[in-house]
C-alpha cells in the first residue's frame, strides 16, 4: 500500500486545471481496469465528485470507465491512462489522491484522500 507521504505525482497539467494524483497502485489498477475493457488506447476513467448539503458535509467521489470524454471535459493524461473531468467537478477535485488498497480483512478497492479533509469539503 502507497501512502500519501511517499506516492508520485502522477497527474499534473496546466494551473488551470485540477490537479489530481494516482498512486502507483492506483495506476496499475486503473490501467488494467482500462485493458479489460480495450479502452486502453481511446477510452479513460471519468473522476466525479457531488457535494453533499451544506458546506461540511463531505463530497461524494465516483469513478466510471468512458469511450471517449464528453463534450467540454478537461482530459489529464500520464502514466499511460487518461481521466475525464466534467467542469462540475474540477474545482472539487483539485488536490485528490487517489490509492488502490487491498488490506487483509477489509477488503481492496479505491480510496481518495483530499486536502480539504475527510472526503472534501464543499466550501
Amino acid at each position: 500500500m502507497s501512502s500519501p507521504e511517499t506516492a508520485q505525482p502522477a497527474i499534473d497539467e496546466a494551473p488551470s486545471s485540477p490537479t489530481i494524483r494516482l498512486t502507483p497502485a492506483a495506476i496499475e489498477k486503473v490501467r488494467e481496469m482500462l485493458e479489460e475493457e480495450d479502452l486502453l488506447e481511446t477510452g479513460g476513467l471519468r473522476l466525479t465528485a457531488r457535494h453533499g448539503a451544506g458546506c461540511s458535509a463531505p463530497l461524494q467521489f465516483g469513478m466510471i470507465l468512458e469511450f471517449e470524454p464528453g463534450p467540454g471535459d478537461e482530459v489529464l493524461e500520464g502514466n499511460g491512462i487518461r481521466l475525464f473531468i466534467d467542469t462540475r467537478s474540477s474545482w472539487s477535485l483539485d488536490g485528490l489522491m487517489v490509492d488502490y488498497v487491498d488490506t487483509p480483512g477489509m477488503g481492496e478497492g479505491f480510496a481518495f484522500r483530499h486536502p480539504r479533509g475527510v472526503g472534501g469539503r464543499a466550501c
